[in-house]
């Protein structure tokens, strides 16, 4: 069993940048994650690499975990809080290096994703050219301003991968299996949200990486 049955096919994860609103799962570049605490151990100092990445991490990819109904204004429209959370993105390889524990693990977690530290993800074609994942114990708050003061965002997931980084955040957070079945594939009023043309919003920078077409 793997990609299909416990995590979406590769070509279900990305797309380019749609929607006038943010969603959770939206990926944006050059963020700061200078700012969290990092911790490396040696072997005489402390445990031996676990399955946890512990290196510093200065700027750079990030997924916004924020749910997508607690950033709007159910009433008035605009954005109800400026604050946001995201989720360092780190190269699979680099990742493997330091995590004695996860190395082990590593063709589970490309296949089906049950590694509750980490979310999967695919190479973001013309953005990312190789395997990623998402540490889901290492989230950072960031301003609303800050995603949209150069525009950051370069591609959204797709609505099975939405669904899919929901299963994960429950897992990991609550410790609980969601089946993904029992979620809603879009979110409420999710259409209403597409733009006509491009950039869809502030947070899209026209000259920006653009995402190609993921190879079926």
């Amino acid at each position: 069993m793997g990609p299909g049955e416990h995590r979406p096919y590769d070509h279900e994860y990305w797309t380019p940048p749609w929607s006038t609103a943010l969603f959770a799962g939206d990926l944006f570049e050059a963020i700061p994650f200078n700012d969290q605490p990092t911790a490396l151990y040696t072997v005489d100092e402390g445990p031996e690499a676990g399955k946890h990445f512990l290196g510093a991490i200065a700027i750079g990819f990030g997924l916004l975990i924020t749910p997508t109904c607690d950033m709007a204004d159910q009433h008035g429209g605009g954005s109800a809080h400026p604050f946001r959370t995201l989720l360092p993105v780190l190269p699979l390889g680099l990742v493997l290096e330091q995590t004695q524990a996860l190395q082990a693990s590593a063709n589970l977690l490309r296949s089906r994703d049950t590694m509750h530290p980490y979310m999967y993800l695919p190479a973001v074609p013309g953005v990312i050219q190789e395997e990623s994942v998402a540490c889901l114990f290492r989230p950072s708050l960031v301003s609303d301003e800050l995603l949209a003061a150069p525009p950051r965002r370069v591609a959204q997931l797709q609505p099975q991968a939405r669904r899919h980084l929901k299963v994960k955040l429950a897992a990991y957070w609550g410790r609980v299996a969601v089946d993904p079945a029992e979620l809603p594939l879009t979110e409420r009023d999710e259409e209403q949200l597409r733009a006509d043309g491009w950039p869809p919003s502030p947070y899209d920078d026209p000259a920006g990486p653009r995402i190609e077409p993921h190879p079926n």
